[in-house]
């Protein structure tokens, strides 16, 4: 009688942490990365240059910034694909782990 192999849970939201392991099963993950570092690097520029957008009685005021009316549609569609992103790596990880599964019933037949 075999033994199933262990499970793991999936998160709901997977590390975004890399490893050359997940890189080697996941060449995308790369990318993804450094996609989500861009989007934070970027969200606190913006952030630090329109400073309204943390508190609307800053303690200067400036004149209004060139792209101030982007930044609300900017942090909409970063907040968006960073969903999809999360998603994107919860799917490698719920297939990774369906993989693993499948891998432990065929070795544990042949013994």
């Amino acid at each position: 009688m075999s033994r199933p192999g262990p499970t793991r849970l999936v998160r709901e939201d997977p590390s975004t942490t890399l490893t050359p392991f997940a890189v080697m099963d996941a060449p995308e993950l790369a990318a993804l990365a450094l996609l989500e570092h861009a989007i934070d690097v970027a969200s606190i520029a913006l952030l630090a240059q329109h400073i309204y957008l943390l508190d609307s009685d800053p303690p200067r005021q400036r004149e209004p910034l060139p792209g101030g009316d982007l930044t609300k549609p900017f942090f909409a569609r970063a907040r968006a694909l960073t969903v999809v992103l999360r998603r994107y790596r919860a799917a490698l990880a719920r297939a990774a782990n369906a993989s693993r599964d499948d891998g432990f019933g065929s070795e544990d037949e042949n013994f």
